[in-house]
């Protein structure tokens, strides 16, 4: 079987692909969609409109468009080679382990800390987004515990955990409101 991070290398027959699948929808959009405009623009400079562009101009076109492909191909390929999360798996689940259990003994801040490097692992992380805005809500950081569960909302499966996020939320406004004095 093969692995699902080079699954996603068969994907670079189209800039932006690859990061729509691996969960960068923004940025694969946004890649696919400037791709889309300058192939077009090539292929109607060559071949419809061919007297409103000089030679120079077509050449310029298609080396963009070719750069554009090359370039997001290769990325593709060296980042499901290097820094695809499939790859750092077993560190992940190891994070995964020590926060829980630093947690549960109370070290808030090395909890903290491994969370942290278990999203810069992996970015599209919903539940370690959701356990670190739980233990921000804990110690007290109801403004960063926030910002966390907004990006929470932005990670891939969202669905799964939305009930979850709700309460996690109706929870830090109710905090927030207590934390407020009345003048």
């Amino acid at each position: 079987m093969i692995a699902r991070r080079y699954r996603v290398t068969a994907l670079v027959v189209w800039p932006g692909l690859p990061q729509i699948w691996s969960g960068q929808v923004a940025l694969g959009l946004i890649l696919a969609c400037v791709f889309a405009v300058l192939m077009n623009l090539a292929i109607v400079s060559q071949w419809v409109y061919v007297r409103w562009f000089d030679a120079d101009t077509r050449q310029a076109l298609w080396a963009i468009t070719a750069s554009l492909f090359a370039g997001m191909a290769a990325w593709t390929v060296v980042w499901a080679w290097k820094f695809h999360p499939d790859k750092f798996q077993v560190e992940i689940e190891a994070l995964y382990r020590a926060s829980a259990e630093s947690y549960f003994l109370g070290r808030w801040a090395q909890a903290r800390d491994q969370l942290e490097r278990l999203i810069l692992l992996d970015p599209s992380d919903t539940e370690a987004h959701l356990r670190l805005a739980r233990l921000l809500q804990r110690t007290g950081e109801i403004d960063l515990a926030r910002r966390v569960l907004d990006e929470c909302r932005d990670t891939p499966r969202t669905k799964t955990w939305r009930w979850e996020m709700d309460r996690l939320a109706e929870s830090l406004v109710a905090k927030r409101t207590a934390e407020v004095p009345e003048n």
